[in-house]
C-alpha cells in the first residue's frame, strides 16, 4: 500500500507471548516476499544478524526464503536481506527492525515493521518508538498476534 502522501507506513506487530521475535520476524519476512517485496531485516548487533541467517537457513525447502547478510554482500538485492549498521544497501520497501531504537533510515521504506512481545526490554523500547513515529507523525497500525 503506497499512501498518497508518500509517508512510511508503521505496522507494529505485537504479542504477548515472549522468546519469539525470531520466528515472527520470519513470519513477517515471508508474507512480504509473498507480496513480491524486498525485506531487509535490521538486527540490534552483527551477532544478531549472523544468527538470524543460521535460523533462516534452518528452515524446511517449503518455507526456505531466499536471503543475504549485509556483511556478506553489501550489495546484496535478494528478497531478503539481513543486517546492522547504519546503511541498509539498496531496493527495499519493507523493513523489518528488531533494533530497540529507530534506525535513522527508516524513512526510506515503503513499511517498517516493529516486533513488540512480551519480553519486558522489547516492549519498553517498542512503545518509545511509538511514540517516536507517533510524534513525528507516521501513520501507525497495531496489529495484534496470537
Amino acid at each position: 500500500m503506497v499512501l498518497a502522501n508518500n509517508m512510511t507506513e508503521v505496522l507494529f506487530y505485537i504479542t504477548e507471548e515472549t522468546k519469539v521475535r525470531h520466528s515472527l520476524t520470519w513470519r513477517i519476512a515471508r508474507a512480504a516476499v509473498m507480496q513480491q517485496r524486498h525485506v531487509y531485516i535490521h538486527t540490534a548487533s552483527q551477532e544478531e544478524a549472523v544468527y538470524l541467517d543460521k535460523l533462516f537457513w534452518q528452515q524446511p525447502v517449503e518455507g526456505f526464503l531466499p536471503h543475504a547478510l549485509l556483511s556478506d554482500d553489501p550489495n546484496a538485492i535478494n528478497p531478503v536481506v539481513i543486517g546492522h549498521g547504519p546503511e541498509p544497501g539498496p531496493c527495499h520497501d519493507v523493513l523489518i527492525n528488531l533494533a530497540p531504537q529507530t534506525p535513522s533510515f527508516f524513512s526510506r521504506f515503503l513499511r517498517v515493521a516493529e516486533l513488540i512481545t512480551g519480553d519486558e526490554e522489547v516492549r519498553i523500547s517498542g512503545r518509545e518508538r511509538w511514540r517516536f513515529y507517533q510524534h513525528q507523525g507516521y501513520p501507525l497500525t497495531s496489529h495484534k498476534i496470537s
